[in-house]
């Protein structure tokens, strides 16, 4: 007798009842809920591209999505190593009945359906919030950083695409007329020659060169964004050139790379994933506002609570959301400091700061001079006054270009600021007077900042980091999307809605496995 254990299966027998393929599944494999999922979903609009008429019969969409969906969910996000799971991973046969699915096919779909992704994941999100898993009490908001297809040192500024565009029409132009003299020597020879399509090697100049173009107009773009700011930097803009949609930003590893920005809107009561968008722009804090309205589209009511962190604290923003009834929780950059640690916030604000309080006056960090929350507002005269007790007037009116557009600016100043004790560490440079400007939504800061800082606030935002970020924490390491595969905003937005609608389809397997096996506990 052998000692090993006899094989279940002959490889060469004939059996006359074979094993059944569902039988190789286990009953609470997650394929089986997610197939469930999948099957209770309205595919309807993407049936609709396919023509039942013509060619031979295709696979239904569901399917082909359902393998990417559940791909991203198990790690897989490359298109061959897709094709070769359908073959030899049991769980991908089991769900496809079989079916092989080319790469190129699972490529052209992947980039084809769009529009219809964005609905399909509303429509999961509708379907969590009916039975409760979604309920918009708190919502966190926040961007992270993904690669861009785009080579790190595949980057350059204005001025050497410039210098690259010039080269290359020399060459293109010595191509041309290498090419029509070998077409003249050729129509001598054989007759007429066709010109219905150019030599394959000016086809790749061309190409070349139309993304060249597109690269200058993004590095120009970017100049006269800058040219607006109040301090221009003095370097010029690197703009990619592979992707030229995506934007040269900071990497948290060090350096810099051609990037993306995703942003997510996560609701606090189960953990779903209610809304996402990609920004390429550099400011999260244009997808603030936008991402609420969607929201209030999608499921038809706005979050009460918005927690972000102050990437999203444009002066605009607090006065949006005010307007639409949310309550913001984002710390501000400039943050009006009127906590009981900052003694400018005294009783009577004619009578100076003690002396022996002076050091507790908050200071710039970059200036290590009094900063502008060492001086206090007083609405009902309109004006600020100093540390010392001086009176701040209003001085003018100007309107500043900053990163949300242009903001209404009023600037206060101090008239007494000789022998002034403080004035050395008030004054900046060769400064006479001490300026504070003060901007059409500095109401609207101040209202936000009173609520986070108030022992309630403080409590409900320290929900934000486990919030926001275990999303794209999961989504980054379990289904390893650390750079796009494909390039372009549009393209690389449809990426990130693959990953997080599958994060979300996880997401409700899981809880409806929970559900169940609740039940079948409270039965027995």
């Amino acid at each position: 007798m052998s000692y090993w254990s006899k094989a279940p299966i002959d490889r060469e027998q004939f059996a006359l009842f074979s094993p059944t393929l569902d039988s190789w599944i286990p009953g609470d494999h997650p394929i089986r809920l997610f197939d469930e999922v999948l099957r209770g979903l309205d595919w309807s609009e993407w049936e609709s591209h396919y023509f039942g008429c013509v060619g031979q019969p295709a696979i239904e969409p569901k399917i082909i999505a359902g393998v990417i969906l559940y791909g991203l969910s198990t790690g897989i996000r490359a298109s061959r190593v897709l094709e070769r799971a359908c073959c030899d991973s049991i769980s991908f046969i089991w769900f496809t009945s079989g079916r092989g699915i080319d790469h190129s096919t699972i490529c052209k779909f992947r980039t084809k359906f769009g529009k219809e992704l964005k609905r399909l994941f509303r429509q999961i999100g509708r379907i969590a919030m009916e039975m409760g898993l979604i309920q918009l009490n708190e919502v966190g908001l926040d961007g992270t950083r993904i690669k861009a297809n785009n080579g790190r040192h595949k980057t350059a500024c204005a001025r050497t695409i410039e210098e690259r565009l010039a080269a290359l029409d020399e060459q293109i132009d010595k191509m041309f007329s290498e090419a029509q003299a070998a077409d003249a020597i050729d129509s001598d020879l054989y007759g007429s020659v066709s010109a219905s399509h150019l030599p394959k090697e000016l086809s790749n100049l061309a190409k070349r060169k139309e993304a060249l173009t597109k690269a200058l107009a993004s590095a120009e773009k970017i100049e006269v964004k800058r040219s607006r700011r109040s301090e221009v930097p003095q370097r010029s803009a690197s703009v990619p050139i592979t992707d030229t949609d995506s934007l040269v930003l900071p990497n948290k590893e060090g350096g810099y790379a051609p990037n993306y920005t995703p942003i997510t809107a996560v609701d606090g009561h189960r953990g779903f994933i209610v809304d996402a968008c990609v920004d390429n722009e550099g400011y999260e804090s244009h997808a603030t506002v936008a991402a609420v309205d969607r929201l209030e589209e999608a499921f038809g009511q706005k979050p009460q609570k918005l927690l972000a962190d102050s990437a999203h604290s444009s002066g605009s923003n607090y006065k949006e959301l005010e307007e639409r009834t949310v309550e913001a929780y984002i710390p501000a950059n400039n943050q009006v400091n009127d906590s009981a640690d900052n003694p400018a916030y005294r009783a009577d604000l004619q009578r100076s700061v003690d002396e022996s309080d002076w050091d507790k006056l908050p200071r710039n960090p970059n200036s290590q001079k009094l900063d502008r929350t060492a001086f206090v507002y007083d609405s009902a005269k309109d004006c600020y006054y100093c540390p010392m007790g001086r009176e701040m007037k209003y001085f003018s009116s100007d309107k500043q270009n900053r990163s949300v557009g242009v903001v209404n600016c009023r600037s206060y100043m101090c008239r007494s600021c000789e022998n002034c004790k403080l004035s050395g560490e008030c004054l900046a440079g060769n400064a006479r007077r001490r300026r504070v400007v003060r901007d059409e939504f500095e109401e609207y800061r101040q209202s936000a900042m009173r609520r986070l800082k108030s022992p309630q606030g403080k409590e409900i935002y320290k929900h934000r980091s486990w919030i926001c970020e275990t999303p794209n924490g999961i989504i980054k390491t379990r289904m390893k999307l650390r750079q796009f595969l494909l390039r372009g905003l549009e393209k690389v937005e449809t990426e990130w809605f693959w990953a997080c609608t599958s994060f979300n389809i996880s997401k409700l397997i899981s809880e409806v496995a929970g559900m169940r096996s609740d039940f079948a506990v409270n039965l027995a």
